[in-house]
């Protein structure tokens, strides 16, 4: 089990899908000189473009509870800053927006963090128990039981164990192996140097590597998890 059953999971509402850089940078271009003039059409035929792999990065980075309302905000905070990219090197737009989602889904994780350290532990967080945790919510009884014990379990337990890493690793492995960005674009979007993403990128598979072992074990524990990803 790797990374890959993060990529393929099939509550995922949509996938990384789009064009890579070479083949959009010029119709990127013009979109964004026209969307800079007041266009409005522009930046909406921008936005459709790359709207599924915006919410993809939030889906991943901070699950489906407020994906959509954050991912309009980056979308409404890029339109606000549009009129200071310019294109120049290497730079392309989609890397800048996803810079933008990025940095937006490190502050919600921090926002919530704080919060956390605040008001307590969530009433909807799972309980430790001596034979692993207990959700708090009642389960969805619509749904057919091997649904539940099959699909579900998997997905929610990939889900758990990425959202023990901290937000940097974490947003390198979505970039790398969910959003599919090759190595110099990921590190591009983070603003890091080259090694130092795949330093990040490899100990974020390593630590997925590790907690899926354990939740494969059944030794996985979601509050320890936690702790330990917290130190780097």
């Amino acid at each position: 089990m790797g990374t890959n059953a993060f990529v393929d999971s099939e509550d995922l509402p949509v996938k990384a899908n789009d064009a890579g850089p070479s083949g959009s940078n010029r119709a990127d271009q013009v979109l964004v000189e026209a969307a800079q003039e007041g266009n409005a059409d522009a930046f909406g035929t921008l936005a459709e473009r790359y709207y599924s792999s915006v919410y993809g990065i939030v889906y991943r980075m901070c699950g489906a509870g407020e994906a959509a309302d954050l991912t309009q905000e980056i979308f409404l905070r890029a339109l606000r800053a549009l009129r200071k990219f310019q294109f120049h090197g290497e730079a392309s737009f989609r890397t800048w927006l996803y810079r933008i989602a990025v940095n937006a889904c490190i502050n919600e994780l921090r926002r919530r963090k704080r919060r956390t350290d605040i008001e307590g532990p969530s009433l909807d967080e799972d309980v430790p128990t001596n034979d692993g945790t207990v959700s708090r919510t009642v389960p969805d009884e619509t749904q057919s039981p091997h649904v539940l014990a099959e699909r579900a379990e998997v997905q929610r337990a990939v889900h758990m164990i990425v959202a023990t890493l901290t937000p940097k690793h974490r947003a390198a492995l979505t970039l790398v192996d969910l959003q599919e960005l090759d190595y110099e674009e990921a590190a591009q979007v983070l603003e890091c140097p080259l090694g130092t993403l795949k330093s990040r990128l490899a100990r974020a598979r390593r630590q997925f590597a590790e907690k899926w072992r354990q939740y494969e074990e059944g030794t996985f524990s979601i509050q320890a998890a936690r702790g330990q990803g917290e130190g780097g």
